[in-house]
């Protein structure tokens, strides 16, 4: 696959001992000795400090694992340990969250001081404390994917593919699941499938990472990024679909634990949503927070909003690829134009809703094209086409 075809892709150490004669020779190979055993030494820490079984994300996924497990107790009515949900929050993740988003921290210790109080219901309090979880991780892969950049741009090569490793870790343990059940769910394969997209865009970043292209590496990152991001648009989404369904057929019971699993993955973008339509982001916010009822939120609204957010975001990524052109900066502008892209994949089923499947596909295809022209410079063709785009998008909001 080419690369801007994917829219949606022991240090080893040599001792010289020196030949002397009597003592001096013994304690010169005795000192040599010591060194070198010194050096292997400190070589062993630096590796070890580098490799991913000790790296401080790893340490955060198996504590997140071990507070799940604790929780899932709840579905064989099982005793929560809350103490250790707690305690292991508090000495694993807290710090940590909190230098991500202090809004995260408050979310998630909301969740464990409601579900040890009993405040909220057990299972609402589960998945407060679950989504608020996943949405660090998802901020934490974002501030990751910088850190390759920065490491390797200070030609700190281990330290550059052991943050790369993370993400790895985190798109296995964490996003990849998420991802999977939204496939189901809204039956998603091929160039459509988010697990696919997430392994496509981390494929491609590895082997940018390899080439030591950079460029490639910032402009690939955003098939993986965003590919997670329309994994948490497609799950908050969802739930608004299950909740008015269950308020049809009367099964009312799981409302507001649903609610609370839409609230959860929204936490994870709706900062970001918010710079593309500030007003239908605040709305959402408003629809998902569990002191609404949940029987307000219907799907038709939800799916409109969402679609107003990110067709404020693709637009704004237009509009600074443009800007860029005006500039005579055009070719520093692919990575904006993956952006745009990726998000308006994300929101392929509303658009093929609004202008049917034969005219969606042709949106993609001019914005493969708007792609290449951007990358290529081809300011005349970009503006052409980045207009077609554009007024197609104004389909998915009237």
């Amino acid at each position: 696959m080419k690369k801007s075809a994917m829219l949606f892709t022991s240090i080893t150490l040599a001792a010289t001992v020196l030949a002397a004669c009597g003592n001096d020779s013994e304690n010169a190979t005795n000192t040599e000795n010591n060194s070198s055993k010194q050096e292997q030494t400190n070589s062993d820490d630096k590796s070890s400090e580098m490799s991913i079984e000790s790296a401080a994300t790893t340490k955060q996924v198996e504590a997140y694992q071990t507070i799940t497990d604790e929780l899932n107790k709840m579905k064989e009515d099982q005793e929560v340990d809350w103490e250790l949900v707690e305690t292991t929050y508090t000495s694993e993740l807290k710090s940590a969250v909190n230098e991500i988003d202090n809004e995260f921290d408050t979310f998630i210790s909301t969740g464990i001081q409601a579900g040890k109080s009993g405040e909220l219901d057990k299972n609402v309090a589960r998945q407060i404390i679950d989504k608020g979880t996943q949405s660090y991780f998802y901020q934490k892969q974002k501030s990751l994917q910088q850190a390759v950049i920065d490491a390797k741009d200070a030609n700190k090569e281990d330290e550059a593919m052991l943050h790369f490793e993370e993400i790895q870790l985190l798109a296995e343990k964490v996003f990849v699941p998420t991802a999977e059940k939204r496939d189901s769910y809204y039956e998603l394969d091929g160039d459509s499938s988010i697990v696919e997209n997430i392994n496509n865009g981390l494929s491609a970043q590895e082997q940018a990472l390899s080439e030591g292209d950079m460029e490639d590496f910032a402009v690939t990152k955003q098939v993986t990024d965003k590919s997670i991001y329309k994994s948490y648009y497609l799950a908050s989404n969802s739930y608004a679909e299950k909740i008015e369904e269950a308020v049809k057929t009367g099964e009312t019971d799981e409302l507001q634990v649903m609610q609370t699993e839409a609230l959860g993955f929204y936490q994870a973008i709706k900062g970001s949503l918010s710079g593309g339509d500030e007003e239908a982001a605040e709305k959402l916010s408003e629809l998902y927070d569990i002191s609404n009822d949940p029987e307000a939120i219907k799907a038709d609204e939800v799916n409109v909003l969402f679609a107003k957010a990110f067709t404020g975001k693709i637009k704004g990524y237009h509009e600074k690829v443009a800007e860029l052109a005006k500039e005579d900066k055009l070719s520093e502008g692919k990575e904006a134009a993956m952006e745009a892209n990726v998000f308006l994949k994300a929101i392929e089923m509303p658009l093929m809703e609004a202008i049917g499947e034969e005219e969606t596909d042709a949106v993609y295809e001019d914005a493969q094209n708007w792609f290449d022209a951007v990358a290529s410079e081809n300011a005349d063709d970009a503006q052409k086409l980045s207009d077609r785009i554009l007024t197609e998008l104004e389909s998915v909001v009237e």
